[in-house]
């Protein structure tokens, strides 16, 4: 009897955490919510806001938030609080937090010549955000250390984990999987195209970043394609 039931309870747990991946429309388990996206993703944000700084030019921010605001009402997951900023650090990078939060380094606008350039980067971290690549790798973090029954009877656990992750910088440093980078390029360019932008301005962004390295010595961010490896060929 005690097998039936912890059967049966596992089997109902599995279906609460199977959903439909708004960005793909295919089937994932995930065992986190949107509200706890949104709450780590606001919680990075503003820490990463308070560490790095952002850069004093509110034209430049409004510019930069503006493109990133279409991109994002053009995706899947329109209603999130979407906020763009530029943080004022030299090094090459752009990050998505989850729930809609979404920055890029004074070092990458330095190397972009012109609006479709940015739109494919700030499409790409779009990508991220719809395809909840950050939700996946914290669900399958939990599955591999204690297994979907662990992960499911213990979520004041996994309420941890995720206000933790949120609450340091952690989500900055995160190294999505190539599969998943590939999805992001893919769906950066689906946005692009839904906004009248040319996917093939990404071209461009993709050779600046295999040429350019972060700058020597610096101890902050780290560069693009430390986070971001290149899908495979």
């Amino acid at each position: 009897p005690r097998r039936a039931a912890v059967g049966l309870l596992l089997g109902g747990t599995i279906i609460l955490a199977c959903s439909t991946n708004p960005a793909t429309g295919s089937k994932e388990l995930m065992l986190v919510s949107e509200g706890q996206e949104i709450e780590m993703g606001k919680q990075t944000y503003a820490q990463s806001l308070s560490v790095y700084g952002s850069v004093p030019d509110s034209a430049l921010q409004a510019y930069v938030s503006g493109i990133g605001q279409r991109l994002a009402a053009a995706s899947e997951r329109p209603g999130l609080p979407w906020a763009f900023a530029v943080l004022d650090d030299p090094v090459i990078n752009a990050f998505a937090a989850p729930g809609g939060f979404v920055m890029v380094t004074r070092g990458i606008l330095a190397n972009i010549n012109n609006e479709a350039e940015l739109a494919s980067v700030l499409g790409h971290e779009v990508g991220h955000v719809t395809a909840r690549h950050t939700a996946q790798s914290i669900t399958r973090q939990q599955l591999a250390q204690v297994g979907m029954a662990g992960a499911m009877l213990a979520q004041p656990g996994l309420a941890s984990v995720i206000q933790a992750a949120g609450q340091g910088l952690g989500v900055l440093f995160l190294k999505f999987g190539r599969d998943q980078e590939s999805q992001s390029d893919m769906l950066g360019f689906r946005y692009m195209m839904r906004t009248k932008y040319d996917p093939r301005e990404a071209d461009n962004v993709f050779e600046m970043f295999s040429r350019m390295e972060a700058p020597s010595g610096s101890a902050r961010l780290p560069d693009w394609q430390s986070t971001h490896p290149a899908p495979e060929g």
